[in-house]
């Protein structure tokens, strides 16, 4: 399943029952992304939503102990 349809069926179904869950759901994204490029722990990220006017504000924090090596050619 692809990303956008993931969060929609996360959004549908447990927005109005359980916002933590959807939050813990986009950390774990949100990890698995920047763990390809940074030393990250689960720990150091922080997911924080907000309804604002039919609209979401969404903030992500993450804080890193280093870059990774990305590879490239010679």
């Amino acid at each position: 399943m692809d990303l956008k349809k993931r969060l929609n069926s996360v959004v549908n179904k447990n927005k109005q029952v359980n916002p933590k869950y959807l939050e813990e759901v986009i950390k774990s994204d949100f990890y698995y992304l920047i763990s390809n490029y940074f030393e990250v722990d689960m720990l150091d990220i922080v997911v924080d939503i907000k309804a604002m006017n039919n609209k979401f504000e969404i903030v992500v924090e993450c804080v890193g102990d280093r870059m990774k090596m990305v590879r490239t050619l010679p």
